[in-house]
């Protein structure tokens, strides 16, 4: 059984999962080679087109994600709506699978996704994110932080996941985040995808 962790700071819930290690070597291990390869990483960069303020937006190939990394998502997936609506779904079509390259000082500004469940994990982290400014107590940087709603009592609109090599989140589509740009040297190397579930499930369940 994988590690599964339901999280509900608001209203939509955020399920975290693990990426085993083989999966992430065998991402990182494509990755690489695109990036020594600057006609592929020219043409499979699909930063242009996404929110994203960072060098590179990289779009996995069908090759890559059939078979064992579509199942894990599936898996994952179906098991965050089942814990929620107690009802097991019959379809996953992943429609959208990338790669963010993210730097010193880039970011990713607050943005939502398509599709019905989205998830976003990490695959290679600096060796910090670097002070905060004035070496304040409250440091941000490199999170992903999810928002909703608004500040309410006893209620936060907010919630801030700490990156971990193998760590991915899976939320509904709608559910608004960004990542914060960090002061360090190294690379922040995360995956999202965006899926389709059970039209008729996730009606109910909206």
């Amino acid at each position: 059984m994988e590690k599964f962790e339901l999280i509900k700071p608001f209203g939509p819930p955020i399920g975290k999962f693990t990426i085993p290690k083989k999966i992430i070597i065998k991402i990182n291990n494509y990755v690489d080679e695109i990036i020594n390869d600057a006609n592929k990483a020219k043409n499979l960069d699909v930063a242009h087109g996404l929110a994203g303020q960072v060098s590179q937006e990289i779009f996995l190939p069908t090759e890559l994600i059939e078979g064992e990394l579509v199942e894990l998502f599936s898996f994952f997936t179906s098991m965050y709506i089942e814990k929620i609506v107690k009802e097991k779904i019959k379809n996953f079509n992943l429609i959208h699978c990338w790669v963010v390259r993210q730097f010193k000082n880039e970011y990713n500004p607050v943005h939502w996704h398509s599709g019905h469940v989205s998830g976003a994990g990490w695959l290679k982290l600096p060796k910090s994110f670097g002070p905060s400014i004035k070496n304040k107590k409250y440091n941000p940087n490199g999170t992903l932080n999810f928002i909703h709603g608004s500040k309410q009592f006893l209620s936060n609109p907010r919630t801030e996941i700490v990156p971990s090599v193998g760590d991915i989140c899976i939320f509904p589509h709608y559910l608004m985040h960004e990542v914060y740009p960090f002061n360090s040297d190294g690379e922040r190397r995360s995956i999202s995808f965006n899926a389709l579930i059970d039209e008729k499930l996730f009606s109910i369940a909206s």
